[in-house]
């Protein structure tokens, strides 16, 4: 089939390189840590994330949270977001679903209003679903779950915090 033993290992090693793919997947992924800066445009904040591989879906500390019905029919929200700067700006959204959360105690379900988002995180902008709860009595405004890290494609080094610049 092949020519020489050269031309046999040359088309071995071209084919290994084709079919690995590692390599060039891990190349795109950008690595972020821990804890990361995280930027909603279009509400012009920006809010510091924990990230979280063990949790499924992200949230963000929403205030002064109003559900209305709009004409036709579906659910709107509106909720008070406050920046880092200490900045608040109300922010209206569709609600695009209710979820169902364990309290902390794991005893009772609180019913959670899920909005859309588009965020920025590690130089990249993402969409993503984040239910509105009072987060004031954790660390951080923002968890970022695996809903958001999975459409990002991101390393996490749990070492690490604040390695990108916040921003698309």
């Amino acid at each position: 089939m092949f020519g020489s033993r050269g031309q046999f290992y040359l088309a071995l090693a071209l084919l290994g390189g084709i079919l690995d793919t590692s390599r060039t997947h891990a190349n795109e992924r950008v690595i972020i840590g821990r804890v990361e800066n995280v930027v909603m445009q279009d509400a012009g904040a920006k809010l510091k994330a924990r990230i979280d591989t063990g949790a499924g879906v992200s949230s963000i500390d929403a205030r002064n949270v109003r559900v209305e019905k709009a004409p036709d029919g579906s659910e709107r929200v509106k909720f008070d977001l406050t920046d880092d700067r200490g900045k608040t700006t109300t922010v209206e959204r569709k609600v695009m679903e209710w979820a169902e959360i364990k309290s902390q105690g794991g005893k009772a379900r609180v019913r959670r209003p899920v909005v859309t988002l588009d965020i920025c995180l590690g130089g990249r902008r993402l969409e993503g679903r984040f239910n509105l709860t009072d987060r004031s009595r954790f660390l951080y405004p923002v968890l970022v779950g695996r809903n958001i890290l999975k459409t990002g494609d991101f390393l996490i080094d749990p070492k690490g915090k604040f390695l990108k610049q916040p921003g698309c």
